[in-house]
């Protein structure tokens, strides 16, 4: 049996498998026995979608009440990853993400099409988009934010 290193997909993949069955596995997710075996195997790219995963950490947490092994996987590969941050590497994406976001919120909020001659179902939709822009801007905040946070960590660390 190949080896499947813990903090992995595959890892958490053989521990979902061994707590509930692959035939269980499989009708949570709605595919066969062997694809969700073939998930498990780190020589295979094939992996389960987000909804799939997320189905299966689900029923796992149902199951035994234990943080889902999937979710736990990735929590750990993100923190690994956060953690390899060098001095604001992240920190100019970010925030050119930010920048996009504003431009195109402030695009959504003056172009012609939001004005009073307008039928009223189409402003509704206009505004939605603008509402759903905001979010980005939103979110795209609290990760230049996030960015800036890590950056200043790393350059407060002590150096051994």
């Amino acid at each position: 049996m190949k080896t499947r290193d813990a903090g992995t997909f595959e890892g958490a993949l053989v521990e979902l498998i061994s707590v509930l069955g692959v035939q269980k596995c499989a009708e949570v997710v709605h595919k066969s026995a062997s694809l969700v075996r073939k998930w498990s195997d780190p020589d295979n790219s094939t992996m389960p979608t987000l909804e799939q995963a997320l189905a299966l950490d689900l029923e796992y947490a149902r199951e035994i009440h234990c943080v889902p092994p999937l979710l736990q996987a990735y929590t750990n590969m993100t923190e690994l990853e956060y953690l390899n941050f060098n001095e604001g590497e992240h920190v100019l994406p970010a925030l050119l993400a930010l920048q996009t976001a504003v431009c195109l919120l402030v695009q959504k909020m003056t172009r012609d099409s939001i004005n009073p001659e307008q039928s009223e179902k189409q402003r509704q939709i206009d505004w939605r988009e603008v509402l759903t822009q905001i979010d980005l801007v939103m979110r795209e905040t609290r990760d230049q934010s996030m960015a800036i946070n890590f950056w200043q960590h790393n350059l407060i660390k002590p150096k051994y």
